[in-house]
């Protein structure tokens, strides 16, 4: 293990990789979290209800995460998707859910 950074409940949502290494979750203790690629906490948002969903991140470092009250939020962050094998649920922000992301 590299790492693990605790929340304050439990997390059912697969993170999202930042370009900058970041990892972006959500928890059902309403919080979604940015943490360092050290596994220090960046920083943390109160959506105001559980996030069971799982993060995306646009092109231009804008965090999205929908959370159980029904609320979409965007957050702006440091960096677009990772530009690695996996980094994020469904693979790409295309969602292809296939390794190298063609169909």
């Amino acid at each position: 293990m590299k790492w693990r950074y605790g929340v304050g409940s439990c997390v059912y949502s697969s993170p999202a990789i930042g370009s900058d290494g970041s990892v972006y979750v959500g928890s059902d203790d309403d919080y979604l979290y940015a943490i360092n690629p050290e596994g220090t906490l960046k920083w943390r948002y109160q959506t105001g209800d559980y996030v069971s969903s799982s993060p995306a991140i646009g092109s231009d470092g804008t965090v999205y995460v929908g959370s159980e009250g029904g609320d979409l939020i965007a957050i702006f962050s440091s960096g677009a998707l990772a530009n690695s094998a996996w980094p994020k649920f469904h693979h790409d922000n295309k969602n292809t859910g296939r390794v190298g992301g063609g169909r």
